[in-house]
């Protein structure tokens, strides 16, 4: 199997997560609990429907392999099974990583490093028609692995300082975006090259409050709760309003290390002035697309390569 070029998404003493180096990630693109208080990260290794093979992000001990019953997906391709799967952290083995949505290729004992084989990937019921297949990840201590609760903190791997790459933002009254991949379920777009903020080594969708930049990380509005990504330059305790293109989508209700928990409201988003869902947020080390998500398959009528224009109102 070919082996991809990983980077280290968390390096801390104790937790070691690698993702493909073309990956995309996300801590707060979910509705789910681990995802609303930045306990669990998603890794995408692409973002089109397809399933397909995938290598461990971690290191350790295989500890179990359960097959479980999920919700009949509404949506084609889809199947009704979850695969659990714990692996021993190498670097604390009091501490374990519980792995969801990838059916193993792994036998209990099996000594597993980043690169290795995992399994592949799958869609069942917990997703959204629009979600596409990925590795779910949470740091979790042994007892706990079969609770959705009480996942532990980590850090993801970000310098010190903001990337020199972050160009001053323009307030746009349409957001221009370039088409880049159609599915019946959503669009892939690249948003200008202003509108993302680099946090070295990761860029993400920018967000403002006042004169302080972020990153932010979720589905506006569809998933009402999503994450913000800050530096270490300013103070994150005072600032309350989460802003994108000068449109106040969320507030922030709290922070825990170098996360903000947020509320998003219920922003009106339009697509060439047709309302849709929302918009799906991802990181990755170069700019990542943005899925936006319809409300009807037939609203996207549109081309690849072309270019389109979102507007924001509360």
């Amino acid at each position: 199997m070919y082996r991809p070029k990983l980077f280290p998404l968390v390096y801390q003493p104790n937790v070691k997560i690698y993702a493909s180096e073309n990956s995309q990630f996300s801590v707060g693109t979910s509705p789910y609990y681990a995802h609303q208080q930045a306990v669990g990260i998603d890794i995408y290794d692409h973002l089109t429907l397809q399933n397909y093979e995938v290598v461990s992000p971690v290191s350790g001990t295989v500890l179990q392999i359960k097959k479980m019953r999920a919700p009949q997906p509404k949506f084609k391709g889809g199947c009704d099974k979850e695969y659990l799967t714990v692996i021993q952290n190498s670097e604390d083995i009091d501490t374990v990583f519980k792995i969801l949505h990838v059916k193993p290729a792994l036998k209990l004992g099996q000594e597993i490093t980043p690169g290795d084989l995992l399994g592949t990937t799958i869609r069942n019921g917990y997703f959204a028609p629009w979600s596409s297949p990925h590795i779910h990840l949470e740091l979790k201590k042994p007892q706990d692995v079969l609770r959705a609760k009480k996942g532990l903190s980590f850090k993801l791997n970000i310098e010190s300082k903001v990337g020199v790459n972050s160009p001053e933002p323009k307030n746009y009254e349409q957001i221009p975006l370039k088409v880049e991949y159609i599915c019946d379920e959503f669009l892939l777009c690249r948003f200008p090259e202003d509108l993302y903020f680099h946090i070295k080594p990761f860029y993400g969708l920018r967000g403002t409050s006042g004169s302080m930049s972020f990153i932010i990380d979720g589905g506006i509005p569809q998933y009402k709760h999503g994450i913000v990504h800050f530096c270490d330059e300013g103070d994150p305790l005072h600032i309350q309003d989460i802003c994108f293109n000068n449109v106040k989508v969320g507030t922030l209700n709290d922070i825990q290390e170098r996360y903000g928990l947020v509320h998003f409201n219920h922003v009106q988003i339009r697509l060439n002035d047709i309302p849709i869902r929302g918009i799906s947020l991802f990181l990755a080390t170069s700019r990542p697309c943005i899925k936006i998500i319809p409300l009807d398959k037939e609203d996207l009528n549109v081309q690849q390569n072309s270019n389109q224009y979102l507007s924001l109102n509360i």
